[in-house]
């Protein structure tokens, strides 16, 4: 199981790398990790586009917010639950609407820097 939320994330994780520097700084590296984990989630389970290259970029910033943000690997699996309840609480069918605001947000994100 944690496998497989562990390549979802880095299906998704491309994006998040984006966030930082399309949203700007981010309240630490724990909020960029929650971030990172909404994008790869989103991506998943909205069956947003994503590229290898976006993929492993998005990969590379989670590790790296991990790693800064110093969380060990139970806080960091509770971490990625509470996004995902978070996510299940607002509506997949909200977050993944097409014309929806997240979709919105993720595109622009996709398209500022998936160069």
């Amino acid at each position: 199981m944690r496998a497989a939320r562990l390549s979802r994330l880095a299906l998704g994780a491309a994006l998040l790398a984006a966030a930082s520097s399309v949203a700007g700084a981010v309240d630490g590296p724990t909020e960029t990790l929650k971030t990172l984990y909404r994008v790869a989630l989103s991506a998943d389970m909205c069956g947003f586009p994503i590229a290898q290259r976006q993929s492993e970029a998005l990969g590379r910033a989670m590790n790296r917010a991990l790693s800064e943000s110093g969380l060990d690997p139970d806080a960091a699996d509770r971490l990625y639950l509470d996004v995902d309840e978070a996510l299940e609480a607002e509506g997949w069918d909200k977050i993944c609407a097409a014309n929806g605001e997240w979709a919105r947000s993720w595109n622009a994100l996709l398209a500022a820097n998936g160069k």
